[in-house]
């Protein structure tokens, strides 16, 4: 074999090992009403489960600081675009995940120790109506108005990790019972006020620091929620009540390093690589080998 040959060879062996561990990249989706052990797109990936729960404000209407405990709650699907809910009305736009009245939220429970990096929304509005007014907690603009939703508008929410041992407690089910504004056991990831419209892979990006849990929490943003040190935050975070979306899909990958004291997949404590990285890592060492035998007899 020629030393070009011996070169295209690991070019070609290395865009394999590239492919591979790209392929990690997973989307789940979640425009279909059922919601339970919903598959990703790679052969392999971890399935996920979704549940709805919801905690109260302290008082009805915008601006409510949240100082429930998390509730139980069936996630709906009314004509397409994703997961919303209707613990505090049906119309438009309450019908989707929001934080006027009750603060709305989706647990998500992985297979296996998943990083969340994006978030699809397949419907957002900010509440407000065309004349300039807030919609109502009943759902509805004063008459002869409409309520503007369109791809433009930005919503904000929070994005929490499971962080204790097992499945978080919760009576009956996860979360449920807990206090919303403390989150024993949950880390806030990040609040991000720049979510929009996105049904395009990949969608609004969240966890940049890569932190991976099997469990996690996206819920429409409120300012009670406590916050921790090193939080994400983007964008802006005011807290009127008004911010409405469905859930249409997240993006991320199944967590096949070392996890380290950060929580970060792969991070800077982390000693075991990615299987991908190994395989690439040696057959550029091979490569190298072969090519100083090469060099050596040609001398």
């Amino acid at each position: 074999m020629t030393i070009r040959n011996i070169r295209w060879t690991l070019m070609t062996l290395g865009a394999a090992a590239a492919l591979m561990s790209n392929s990690a990249h997973a989307v789940w989706t979640f425009d279909q009403a059922n919601v339970t052990n919903v598959a990703g797109t790679n052969l392999g990936d971890p399935n996920v489960s979704l549940s709805g729960v919801y905690a109260s404000n302290a008082s009805v209407g915008s601006g409510g600081v949240v100082n429930g405990t998390w509730t139980a709650n069936p996630l709906t699907y009314f004509a397409g675009n994703g997961q919303g809910m209707v613990s505090d009305g049906g119309k438009t736009p309450n019908h989707a995940l929001d934080n006027n009245g009750n603060t709305e939220a989706v647990l998500l429970q992985f297979g296996a120790s998943t990083v969340l990096t994006s978030i699809g929304l397949g419907y957002v509005s900010n509440g407000q109506c065309s004349n300039g007014a807030f919609v109502g907690n009943d759902g509805t603009c004063p008459k002869g108005t409409s309520l503007l939703s369109n791809g433009s508008i930005k919503v904000a929410a929070s994005v929490f990790r499971w962080t204790g041992g097992g499945a978080p407690t919760g009576s009956g089910s996860p979360l449920v019972g807990e206090a919303a504004n403390t989150m024993t056991g949950w880390e806030l990831v990040g609040n991000y006020g720049n979510l929009g419209y996105d049904i395009d892979n990949p969608y609004n990006v969240v966890n940049s620091a890569g932190k991976t849990s099997s469990w996690w929490l996206i819920s429409t943003y409120n300012s009670g929620f406590a916050q921790s040190a090193g939080t994400e935050n983007v964008g802006t975070l005011a807290h009127p009540g008004n911010d409405y979306f469905k859930l249409y899909a997240v993006a991320g990958s199944k967590c096949t390093k070392t996890i380290d004291s950060k929580g970060v997949c792969g991070g800077s404590n982390s000693k075991v690589p990615e299987p991908a990285t190994l395989a690439l890592t040696s057959v550029a060492l091979v490569g190298v080998a072969g090519l100083r035998r090469r060099a050596r007899r040609a001398i």
